[in-house]
């Protein structure tokens, strides 16, 4: 099978490493185009949600398979421009330098047709051993989630890191804290592992935090608001 990826970020870059072994690759340049085998089986469209419906205009007459792999786009924005679409969405946190395990890479597949679906599950297996169906509908919920428990969870270590900075700590002194409270998850649910000032309702140690915060009244907020939610 021979696969066409087109992007250059971060997802087309793993997805180029992770699909190698196992297919003819062909990175694409998602500009030009450049490059693209038109009898490529499967094309990925791996560039940012906005320009996903330009580059699959763009591929208007191709007779493969063309499928994005955001977590948010509808797979329907396909539709008008080729026959057989579908999605492909890798459920990770990428950064090209950062190497991955590729076989527990969660894979959530959406396909035109089951003929579709059939074809991109047997790539995303090829590849990880956790591949899943999910509609438009669950795929967005994915996402959001996901901004939630990874996007949002390491703005609040880079606001860690910034505190502790200012006292010339390191934030290498949070990690086997950090460790645990991802370790707990596989045990507990995240409500049930919840701990801190907030869940125990000590409005003393709380005050004395956002007082602590008071020169930078946005931090001292949005620490508010985090503890309000927890209680609530």
């Amino acid at each position: 099978m021979k696969i066409a990826i087109i992007g250059r970020g971060n997802v087309a870059t793993h997805l180029i490493k992770a699909l190698l072994p196992h297919y003819q690759v062909v990175p694409v340049n998602p500009r030009t185009l450049e490059d693209f085998p038109a009898d490529a089986d499967l094309a990925l469209i791996s560039v940012s949600d906005s320009a996903i419906i330009s580059v699959a205009e763009r591929l208007n007459g191709f007779k493969g398979i063309v499928a994005h792999t955001s977590g948010s786009t509808p797979m329907t924005v396909l539709a008008e421009s080729v026959d057989d679409y579908g999605v492909f969405y890798p459920l990770q946190t990428f950064s090209k330098d950062v190497a991955l395990d590729y076989a527990e890479l969660p894979f959530f597949i959406e396909g035109s047709s089951e003929r579709v679906s059939e074809v991109l599950r047997s790539v995303a297996s090829s590849v990880s051993e956790k591949v899943y169906d999910a509609d438009s509908d669950k795929r967005r919920t994915l996402h959001i989630a996901s901004v939630f428990a990874c996007n949002y969870v390491n703005h609040m270590l880079a606001i860690a890191d910034e505190l502790l900075k200012q006292k010339s700590l390191d934030i290498s002194v949070l990690r086997p804290l950090i460790g645990e409270t991802i370790r707990k998850v596989d045990k507990v649910s995240p409500r049930q592992a919840q701990t801190g000032p907030a869940v125990r309702r000590d409005q003393v140690i709380i005050d004395s935090h956002i007082a602590m915060l008071a020169d930078n009244p946005r931090l001292a907020e949005i620490y508010r608001l985090l503890a309000q939610s927890i209680q609530d």
